[in-house]
């Protein structure tokens, strides 16, 4: 997806003023910061086409918010703008030492370790951290080369008893960017090369049954000479995934009977049981929940007890003050937690020892991937209205800083009322139907009665509207009413209550939105939903019903984090979306794009 907002991004730069220019930049730090880097590196990007004389210092932060994103093709484009003539010695080594992190992706160790050694003897201090950084990383890559593996496949070929099961065991430990580069090593040897492939498709799907099928077919297909089926290899898979370690405990904190969060902790705790229960029984983890009271100190206390437990895993808590005072303990990544929300500063999730992630809900992802959406399907001039609320600001910010780091443009930006049904009043004005009265009255009165209508304003080319349930069923039919009906139209999943429904939603009719799979029929997490409902209570609340939905991807990530971290394109087809781990921290949730016909979800097509 963010080589989509790239992609997008090459229209013509804007052009700031020196303080709207020192602005951006020090947003594109709070960006990096945050933990953002995919934006963070496109706000860079933005920045050298208006700063020439910085460019290319600003294209290194953005190779190294790339890297740190792990996506290491919009590095190498980054690099490739600068000039290392007009570097100063400082700047010089950062361009090395970003070099080296990116030719440790591409399995070239030796450059790697070169570019290391050239600049150990003249190391800037506060770039010493980082150089440390990777060269333990280094180290740790080279311990257990891909090269190795690929040598034993060649000398196993040659034995009588070799069969394909025997190559995926060599290689499928790899992450997928190791076994793609080692396609070169491997170029001499056209032997090596359907086995090599084999590991590859392997790894690329390894967790999503359905593409996985598709991906050895199509693999069966390259390579009709080898004994060996795509049916075989999905059977060696499964039962391989089935022998991942799990902990033997797992401390889940949830919220005690007295907390405002009660509800959600038992929906949530349910989720997390129903995930467990899929777990086959030789295999499941003793579960210890420990109930929280109010004070943020109960998470760190809680923390402490888990420890003296022996426990191996620790998932929560939930709410917000909890997750930032245990982020804050230096060492709590000593027992490995899953975090079910986001600290104040998400930069603790890097900063800490151990193995840290958080997986989140914010309402920001769904309008930052319907920004997304609309840059990927050729819209760049938006319109923006949101309800008036915290929420609604939040949700709006989102939209529009993605839109606009994509290269689009915010043609105005409107709140509303929720208090107020009527916003004829607003939408006239927005949409500028005032105006063309104006003018038609205008004609009247010099040219007699003239037979026209009023249209709405034609520099726009989507609506994208930060409402939830009440107001968005209100709101979208008086926007279709004011000739908005030809516009695309776009909102996040909250506008809907849950999942979609023929007839309730019917006035949300051609909105199309990001949302998660556990809402949507169509999915086989959809599937699970319908089946969910008829055995836990609180399913008609939407929010009860994502919080079911979290405990059970909450689980079913436990087994995987610690290779998700090692390997970012690794994906678990989720509840709440496809998830991945690519900065090592934060999960990524990405969420299929729907369109809303007769009230009900139907994937959006890409126009």
């Amino acid at each position: 997806m963010a080589v989509l907002i790239a992609a997008c991004a090459a229209g013509e730069p804007r052009v700031w003023s020196e303080k709207d220019a020192d602005a951006e930049l020090e947003r594109a730090e709070q960006l990096f910061a945050d933990g953002s880097y995919r934006r963070a590196a496109l706000a860079w990007e933005q920045a050298a086409l208006t700063r020439p004389l910085d460019a290319d210092r600003l294209y290194i932060l953005a190779a190294e918010a790339w890297l740190q994103g792990m996506n290491p093709e919009q590095a190498e484009k980054a690099l490739s703008q600068i000039d290392p003539a007009v570097l100063d010695g400082h700047d010089l080594t950062r361009l090395d030492l970003a070099q080296a992190e990116l030719a440790m992706l591409h399995e070239d160790f030796a450059n790697a370790g070169w570019l290391l050694a050239s600049v150990s003897d003249h190391l800037p201090r506060d770039l010493g951290s980082r150089h440390e950084a990777l060269e333990l990383r280094l180290a740790q890559l080279q311990s257990a080369p891909v090269e190795e593996a690929i040598d034993a496949l060649e000398e196993a070929l040659d034995e009588p008893d070799f069969s394909g099961e025997l190559a995926l065991a060599l290689l499928i430990e790899f992450p997928a960017v190791q076994l793609q580069g080692s396609m070169q090593y491997a170029g001499d040897r056209p032997e090596l090369l359907p086995w090599l492939d084999l590991a590859i498709v392997a790894r690329e799907n390894l967790l999503d049954d359905p593409a996985l099928a598709a991906a050895l077919s199509s693999w069966q297909a390259r390579w009709p000479e080898l004994d060996y089926s795509a049916g075989e290899a999905q059977q060696w898979l499964a039962a391989w995934r089935q022998t991942r370690p799990m902990p033997a405990q797992i401390t889940v904190l949830l919220p005690d009977r007295n907390s405002p969060l009660r509800r959600p902790g038992e929906a949530l705790r349910d989720g997390l049981l129903a995930g467990w229960l899929q777990i086959p029984p030789d295999r499941r983890p003793e579960l210890v929940f420990d109930y929280l009271g109010d004070e943020p100190e109960s998470a760190v206390a809680a923390w402490f007890d888990a420890r003296e437990r022996g426990s191996d895993f620790l998932i929560g808590p939930l709410d917000q003050p909890k997750v930032q005072a245990l982020a804050e303990l230096p060492d709590a990544g000593v027992i490995p937690t899953l975090l079910l929300n986001l600290p104040d500063d998400a930069q603790l999730l890097s900063t800490g020892s151990g193995e840290l992630a958080a997986i989140a809900l914010p309402p920001e992802i769904d309008a930052e991937q319907a920004a997304i959406h609309a840059l990927a399907t050729g819209h760049r001039r938006a319109l923006v209205l949101y309800q008036y609320s915290d929420w609604g600001r939040r949700v709006a910010s989102a939209f529009s800083d993605t839109f606009r780091l994509g290269g689009g443009q915010i043609m105005a930006e409107r709140f509303y009322d929720t208090d107020q049904p009527d916003y004829s009043f607003l939408l006239r004005e927005t949409l500028k139907i005032d105006r063309s009265e104006e003018r038609i009255s205008r004609l009247s009165g010099l040219l007699g009665d003239v037979e026209s209508s009023p249209r709405r304003r034609a520099d726009i080319d989507l609506i994208f509207v930060g409402a939830r349930p009440a107001d968005g069923h209100q709101l979208l039919p008086q926007l279709r009413f004011f000739d908005a009906a030809n516009v695309t139209l776009l909102s996040t999943s909250y506008i809907v209550d849950g999942k979609p429904v023929s007839g309730r939603d019917d006035d949300l009719n051609g909105v199309t939105l990001p949302m998660p799979p556990w809402f949507l029929g169509f999915t086989a997490a959809g599937a699970v939903h319908d089946q969910a409902r008829t055995l836990y209570a609180g399913f008609e609340s939407a929010t009860l019903s994502r919080m079911h939905a979290l405990g059970r991807d909450a689980m079913s990530l436990v087994p995987w984090l610690a290779m998700m971290r090692s390997d970012p394109v690794l994906t678990l087809p989720g509840m709440l979306g496809d998830l991945s781990l690519p900065d090592g921290h934060r999960i990524r949730r990405d969420l299929p794009v729907v369109e809303l016909q007769g009230g009900i979800a139907a994937p959006a097509e890409a126009q």
